[in-house]
């Protein structure tokens, strides 16, 4: 007879494919290398490391969100222990003297421009590496002419920033502008101008990245919809559905749609709406409108009192989260496929949120003491 075949677990490469597919949760991989010395070793191999990190790099999780502030960069977690990172450990305190402005995050990098938009600063909270970079040449920074974003390529050290600006409000022949920064070749690369204009501001919601497109929300004198395809190097402006274009209390935000592309989330009043961007068998493309949101009857909240509608303060790109701040009840996050909801935390603070999804590890000691422990790994 031939010998037995071995347990799933004894082998190696089975193994490894077990692991690498359980929940990328801060506290996963150091509770699995308590099970045994063999366990801890495959965990801790660095190959096994960055293979946990690719699997879910378009899946991590929701870890906290940054808010701009006066010479500091607070931080506050959303996971509850031993998954939660403590505030301290992720916030930043900057020597300027002036309001410092919160960009985005992505791919574990923080993305601010914090001394009256003369330059970007990109901020690894893991490690505390940070990179100062001055704006390209042709950048005014005015207050919401300028926005940004940060991408890292999978398993590497360098990134992109790429900057757009707009001639601001009230202002008339300015153009639109983008530029795209390398850190791996320490230059800014020719700025991009596009034969249209638009005379508006930037929002203030980090962007959002949909397969090779980056996309900002604009105000001004129509809501508008800013894309930067990564791969062309294009700007164009897509326009809000019609039927929204001359709303004044509009709340709206890019965001994925279901099935993949391009989505809006519109709220006028209590009521939200979510939006597909199509294009046809002419290439064409339109909105077409998805499910209503009744706001006031999902949160329980009675319109005759409010006298604050919600409005958009955040969105997280890959949980498909959107943070809602409603006067009264702090802020509130709402997951738009299962519209299931949860206060975040108690605050008067109004400023834009930008959510912190990343994917890493914690070290040994998380669960032992208040609010989990030392930082690993991250992505």
């Amino acid at each position: 007879m031939s010998p037995a075949a071995p347990a799933p677990l004894d082998d190696e490469n089975l193994l490894s494919e077990i692991l690498l597919r359980l929940p990328a949760l801060p506290s996963t991989l150091p509770r699995v290398s308590l099970v045994c010395k063999r366990w801890r070793h495959l965990v801790s191999d660095i190959g096994f490391f960055r293979r946990f990190r690719e699997h879910h790099r378009h899946s991590p999780p929701l870890l906290g969100c940054f808010v701009e502030g006066d010479r500091c960069v607070p931080y506050t977690p959303i996971m509850h222990s031993p998954d939660r990172i403590p505030a301290e450990r992720f916030s930043l305190q900057l020597n300027e003297t002036c309001h410092s402005w919160v960009l985005g995050c992505r791919h574990g990098l923080v993305l601010i421009s914090p001394d009256s938009r003369k330059r970007v600063l990109v901020w690894d909270p893991v490690t505390g590496e940070q990179h100062h970079i001055a704006f390209p040449p042709g950048f005014v920074g005015a207050a919401n002419s300028v926005h940004g974003a940060v991408l890292r390529p999978a398993e590497a050290r360098h990134f992109q920033v790429i900057l757009v600006w707009v001639g601001g409000e009230d202002k008339t022949n300015m153009p639109l502008l983008a530029c795209v920064y390398s850190s791996e070749k320490g230059v800014w690369g020719s700025l991009i101008s596009p034969l249209i204009q638009f005379e508006g501001y930037f929002k203030g919601l980090s962007s959002l990245l949909v397969g090779n497109s980056l996309y900002w929300c604009l105000g001004g004198r129509s809501d508008a919809i800013l894309e930067f395809d990564l791969e062309r190097q294009t700007l164009a402006v897509i326009q809000v559905p019609a039927c929204l274009s001359e709303e004044d209390l509009l709340q709206f935000a890019a965001i994925r749609a279901e099935g993949g592309g391009l989505g809006l989330l519109s709220i006028l009043g209590f009521t939200a709406q979510l939006w597909k961007r199509k294009t046809d068998s002419h290439g064409v493309a339109s909105w077409a409108m998805g499910r209503t949101i009744e706001l006031d009857k999902l949160l329980s909240m009675n319109p005759e009192k409010e006298r604050v509608r919600p409005l958009i303060v955040g969105l997280a790109e890959y949980n498909n989260v959107v943070l809602l701040t409603t006067g009264g009840d702090g802020i509130i996050m709402l997951q738009l496929e299962s519209l299931q909801f949860k206060k975040f935390y108690e605050t008067t603070n109004s400023f834009y949120h930008h959510q912190f999804e990343s994917v890493y590890s914690a070290g040994r000691s998380i669960g032992g003491g208040h609010d989990g422990a030392e930082l690993l790994h991250s992505t």
